[in-house]
């Protein structure tokens, strides 16, 4: 006891770093809960599929963790930087085994008219799109995509000379289908494409087991 009260000070600091250590130990693990505080209904859609033919509903997916990026090829800047963390995304959850069973990348174009399934298959294979687990998506009509880039919150506008303006966001859709986060992609420049692409992942097995 004497020992116990002249070392207490010692001891309380010792047990507040052990239990400090135990929680950053869990939330830096991967399997840590995660909260997602966002749970708002993704938009229904039926879209052609540029790589593997066919029409593609989101409700197809369902069971799935979805990311969902929309894009134009034409894209100057962070188009192709947040296709490239997308291509990182595929390599992690092939190595975890989630990629196409557990998990979907679906890329979406807003812009059909310059992005033709020929365009679009040339724009994936740059990437080494799989297209076992990332689909891209296409709609015939551009007033059609550009209102379902609306429906899934996303802003988009086009100027006078073709040229867009979009939200750089990768919409993570649950399981149930579901939005529940909004990730920055190419201009989050924080984090190296590689480190982006395991923060994803990350999100991605916690939303599995959420």
């Amino acid at each position: 006891m004497a020992f116990a009260r002249k070392h207490a000070f010692k001891i309380a600091v010792i047990a507040l770093c052990a239990a400090m250590g135990v929680y950053l130990l869990m939330t830096m693990r991967e399997d840590a809960p995660a909260s997602f505080p966002m749970n708002n209904p993704a938009p229904e859609f039926e879209l052609a599929d540029a790589l593997g033919g066919g029409k593609v509903k989101l409700s197809d997916s369902a069971g799935k963790v979805r990311l969902v990026y929309f894009y134009w090829s034409n894209c100057p800047d962070v188009c192709p930087v947040t296709t490239f963390i997308l291509s990182k995304v595929q390599d992690e959850l092939k190595a975890k085994g989630l990629f196409g069973s557990k998990a979907e990348i679906q890329s979406i174009t807003f812009d059909p008219q310059r992005d033709t399934p020929e365009a679009i298959r040339k724009y994936a294979d740059k990437f080494h799109a799989d297209a076992a687990g990332w689909k891209f998506l296409r709609h015939s009509d551009e007033s059609a995509s550009a209102q379902l880039v609306k429906d899934f919150g996303l802003g988009l506008m086009k100027d006078g000379k073709g040229n867009f303006t979009h939200n750089d966001s990768i919409v993570l859709v649950d399981p149930q289908g579901s939005i529940r986060k909004y990730i920055t992609g190419g201009m989050n420049t924080e984090l190296t494409a590689e480190e982006n692409a395991k923060a994803i992942v990350s999100d991605v097995t916690k939303l599995l087991a959420y």
